[in-house]
């Protein structure tokens, strides 16, 4: 998927590949709905051994990406509902976001984390405290 983009971080984020060498998974399974699995990851790259997790609590900035994009799909929610159909209760938009913020939550989260990760690493780049 994407190899035309190889080299740029999108390709990172959207293949959840490792965003040194575009190579190694980054997640233990590919399906976001493994609800046993889907927040695992392997810790280092099988190709580059690239450590994904740079320092303790790396990962908590990713709770900040992960609030936008969530803000985004219930606008997003909001706004399909609003031009699609007439005048609805508002009960049924706070319902309808909610449920499609929590079904979405671990695309979300995968996401968040494979957005920060790159924010921090680049392709080809091996940095000095992960040697």
């Amino acid at each position: 998927m994407l190899d035309s983009l190889k080299g740029l971080k999108i390709y990172s984020i959207a293949n959840r590949k490792c965003p040194v060498c575009h190579e190694g998974n980054y997640f233990v399974g590919n399906n976001p709905y493994d609800l046993k699995n889907f927040d695992k990851d392997k810790g280092v790259c099988s190709q580059c051994n690239h450590k994904f997790e740079i320092e303790s609590g790396f990962y908590y900035g990713a709770m900040y990406i992960s609030y936008g994009l969530s803000v985004a799909i219930g606008v997003s929610i909001f706004m399909a509902e609003y031009v699609l159909f007439d005048a609805l209760p508002l009960w049924v938009y706070i319902i309808s976001i909610i449920v499609g913020i929590v079904m979405l939550m671990p695309v979300s989260f995968r996401v968040s984390r494979m957005i920060w990760m790159n924010m921090f690493s680049g392709y080809g780049k091996k940095e000095i405290f992960n040697k």
